[in-house]
């Protein structure tokens, strides 16, 4: 009877199922309504894979729906799927070409994927249809912006208005125009005409108060957020510009003043919560940040957005420990989250587990193709590698998911500027400036990369453009010292040192900075003097005790800089760069065995570092103790497999003892590859090649490497040694013979060097 029920219960089921399979296949239309509407809910709360889902099920009961393409196209775009949604577009275009939105959709989406040509083809189809679609001008004038026709984007936006005079945006679009055309005077009256159409809105305000802080009018600029937040109290972004213009103005007691009106407005909201932490986190201000965001998990205990964030802010302040401890509880509570697994690579980066890293990014770049943040720590693993190439495709895929990342683009500005393309990542920071023209590290990395080109009067430009955006901010007093001590503009050099120093008095980079600013004019007394007095009033700043060290240091004063590093230590035994600097001191004075207890020393606080151990690898080479040097050299290769100079000398020690050859030869042109122009590479891939008898190959390098160190009686010798293998012995003796003169040469060296010249050719 079990089995009976059973069955008649699994029957009942399927003949409903049946039933209503025939409701639906009865009236079909209303089957796609429901999918629609249903698909449209979803799209109302940003849930663009399930709306997707909607819409297909829409579109298999009825192919030929047009709005169902549409919408679908709406769903891709935010997700971000760029092939799913031009096919969609297509499709309803193909369907209906005559429906204008389709056009204008399609012709917005060309914009975002930089296909400037068919948008503006779309955007002038539209108007052929109807000469007064606003929208279609919207797309010509942002056409024209991108290929720099900005009087022809002036002509798009302003008929764009005459056909549309109620819309902010469009207002907003042909100030942005005007901007870039410096006409100042119209682009603030439209500006102001976007304010008054739409006061409660945020962007105007905004975009307002940013046009004046470009212009160096903080109080307008102050004023156009405080108008802002009468009209919407509720705005938390009109706070956060309010409280960054008066921080700027070095009014931080005001700025507290107006956060903590945001923080009253708001109380029990987690947004505004976040919102201040990561106002605090992007001013370095670690512990306020982490006070806010506690704040907010008050409130709200489980909030996962918070929980991510703290995280991040034990990343960036090198709390590895304590952010490993949340990645343990997010990946058990959360390990789908994308976020979290992306913090879970972070951690892995920030333990030196760099391999893991980027095989738990690449699952996750697998897992979610479209999220542009993986994509982009991905680079930084593979970058963190080693792997430059692979670096850059990483972000250009970032670019390609998100044009305007920039995160993307400034982390191509540094890595173009690591690899000496300045033109490269001038480009790139362009494309920030224009992105937010109000934003001073933008100027300031367009002006780094044009002080690599020696474009020092431009490079002043920049940065005197982000010194108006933020008077008081030392960086940019810093660059300024930079660029003018470049320029050989002495005097506006020091006194902007000296700008940075009353801005920011404890900012020992800068202190280190001027330091050499002044020993580069023969001015030694006076940097001994700003570097005492430093010291002398903050006896307790292990920073200070190193700077007068290094100067001792420099002028061979090696016991007062000991002294001065032991006190650093005392003060701080965890400073790895004091203990470098020390084995330094002990070097200069050929006490190795010190030398090498100190490397060792910073070695053991910085374990995962591939330098330290290549330092003491070197040590031990410059002892003939070729065991001990590849131990160490083996030991840095284990943390960074492209470490240039293990890599050399490791083929170093294998080509004196004999061994290896090709392992050694492997390594050379590795290491050639990585330092191209370092002569000490050249030579050890030269002189691999000579132990390997391959003359033709080695002489060409060995005399690169002569002609760009003659002083160097090693690099004679290595020549010299490999013309007289070749039988070149008249080119071989002047060679041997400028080696020995030197007399640079350690014993072997010389004694093989004049057995050969006693050779008979």
């Amino acid at each position: 009877m079990k089995a009976a029920s059973r069955n008649f219960k699994i029957a009942v089921a399927v003949i409903s199922i049946v039933l209503g399979l025939g409701a639906c296949a009865h009236d079909p239309q209303k089957a796609k309504a429901k999918y629609f509407d249903k698909g449209q809910k979803y799209m109302a709360k940003k849930q663009y894979g399930d709306a997707a889902v909607e819409f297909q099920n829409a579109l298999r009961l009825d192919p030929r729906f047009v709005d169902a393409y549409f919408q679908l196209a709406q769903a891709e775009l935010a997700r971000r799927d760029w092939t799913a949604a031009y096919g969609a577009l297509q499709k309803a275009n193909k369907l209906d070409p005559n429906r204008l939105d389709v056009l204008l959709e399609r012709g917005r989406f060309f914009l975002l994927v930089r296909q400037y040509d068919k948008a503006a083809d779309d955007a002038n189809l539209v108007l052929q249809k109807n000469p007064n679609e606003a929208r279609a001008y919207e797309i010509l004038g942002a056409v024209s912006v991108a290929q720099q026709k900005l009087n022809d984007a002036l002509i798009n936006f302003s008929k764009a208005i005459e056909l549309k005079p109620d819309d902010s945006g469009a207002y907003i679009d042909l100030a942005f125009v005007e901007i870039n055309l410096r006409q100042f005077t119209d682009a603030e009256q439209h500006l102001q005409k976007a304010v008054a159409l739409d006061p409660k809105a945020m962007q105007p305000h905004i975009v307002l108060a940013n046009f004046y802080r470009s212009q160096n009018r903080a109080a307008d600029a102050e004023q156009a957020l405080q108008d802002g937040v009468k009209q919407n109290p509720e705005g938390i972004a009109l706070y956060l510009d309010w409280a960054a213009i008066v921080g700027s103005q070095g009014r931080k007691d005001d700025a507290e003043a107006i956060l903590d009106k945001l923080r009253k407005q708001l109380p029990n909201s987690t947004d505004a919560a976040i919102a201040i932490g990561d106002f605090y986190f992007m001013r370095k201000e670690a512990k306020q940040a982490l006070d806010e965001y506690q704040r907010g998990l008050s409130v709200a205990p489980k909030n996962l957005d918070i929980q991510k964030r703290i995280e991040v802010l034990y990343l960036s302040n090198g709390q590895t420990q304590l952010a490993a401890g949340m990645d343990e509880a997010l990946m058990k509570s959360a390990p789908k989250d994308v976020s979290v697994r992306i913090n879970h690579g972070r951690v892995l980066l920030a333990q030196g587990k760099t391999n893991d890293a980027i095989t738990a990014l690449q699952k996750l770049v697998a897992d979610a193709a479209d999220s542009p943040q993986a994509r982009y720590f991905l680079a930084m693993a593979y970058w963190q590698n080693g792997n430059t190439a692979q670096a850059k495709g990483a972000l250009l895929d970032v670019l390609k998911a998100a044009p305007k990342s920039p995160v993307a683009l400034q982390a191509l500005v540094r890595l173009s500027l690591s690899q000496g393309d300045s033109a490269t990542a001038q480009v790139y920071a362009l494309q920030l400036i224009q992105i937010s023209p109000s934003n001073p590290a933008y100027y300031e990395l367009l002006a780094t990369a044009l002080m690599q080109q020696r474009a020092y009067p431009q490079a002043e430009q920049q940065v005197l453009i982000a010194k108006k955006l933020v008077p008081n901010d030392p960086t940019v007093h810093l660059d300024l010292a930079q660029i003018y001590s470049a320029e050989k503009k002495w005097p506006e050099s020091q006194k902007e040192f000296e700008m940075v120093l009353q801005i920011d008095p404890h900012n020992t980079n800068a202190l280190a900075k001027f330091a050499d600013f002044l020993k580069a004019r023969n001015q030694s007394a006076q940097a001994f003097h700003h570097v005492e007095q430093y010291v002398g009033a903050n006896p307790n700043d292990a920073n200070g005790h190193m700077l007068l060290a290094a100067l001792n240091f420099d002028t061979k004063n090696y016991g007062v800089a000991q002294s001065e590093l032991e006190h650093a230590i005392q003060i701080d035994p965890t400073s790895v760069q004091a203990y470098l600097m020390l084995g330094k001191v002990f070097e200069a004075q050929g006490q190795t065995d010190l030398a090498i207890a100190r490397y060792q020393k910073a070695l053991e606080l910085q374990p995962k570092s591939a330098p330290i151990p290549t330092a003491i690898g070197n040590l031990y080479l410059e002892r003939n103790d070729l065991e001990g040097a590849r131990k160490y050299y083996q030991t840095a290769l284990a943390t960074d497999p492209n470490q240039p100079v293990a890599l050399a000398n490791t083929a170093w020690v294998d080509a004196q003892e004999g061994q290896n050859l090709d392992i050694a030869l492997g390594m050379a042109q590795k290491a050639k590859s990585e330092k191209p122009e370092v002569p000490s590479i050249t030579d050890t891939l030269g002189w691999v090649l000579y132990k390997k008898k391959d003359y033709d190959a080695a002489i060409p390098l060995l005399e690169e490497c002569v002609q760009k160190s003659p002083a160097s009686a090693e690099y004679r010798f290595h020549l010299g040694m490999a013309l007289k293998a070749k039988g070149r012995k008249q080119e071989s003796d002047v060679q041997l013979q400028a080696a020995l003169q030197m007399k640079q040469l350690n014993a072997t060296d010389t004694e093989q060097a004049r057995q050969a010249l006693a050779q008979n050719p």
